[in-house]
């Protein structure tokens, strides 16, 4: 039953994340609403993995958390190097970074 939860979460987490997507064009915030939208789809394979294995899931949270993580430090690391440069966050100009 709990499972049921946690997939109605999963699917509402990653309606906001394709709404952030739809709705900016800010780099930060479309690159998170990506961010939430991967983790609401891990989210709901982990749900499904229990349910279908009914096995221990550790090591495939932590392995998905851990490319999550490794995600997120990489996106802030190009921020700051975007930041650096004092290059617009707007997505339609990131192509100004070739020259």
């Amino acid at each position: 039953m709990i499972e049921l939860y946690f997939m109605a979460l999963s699917i509402a987490a990653f309606a906001i994340g394709i709404g952030g997507i739809v709705a900016s064009r800010h780099f930060l915030i479309t690159a998170l609403a990506i961010e939430a939208a991967l983790l609401a789809s891990t989210m709901l394979a982990v749900v499904m993995f229990y349910y279908s294995a009914a096995g221990d899931i550790v090591s495939l949270l932590l392995a998905l958390w851990s490319v999550a993580a490794a995600e997120t430090m990489a996106l802030m690391v190009f921020y700051r190097y975007m930041a650096k440069w004092k290059v617009g966050m707007d997505v339609t100009k990131l192509s100004k970074l070739r020259h």
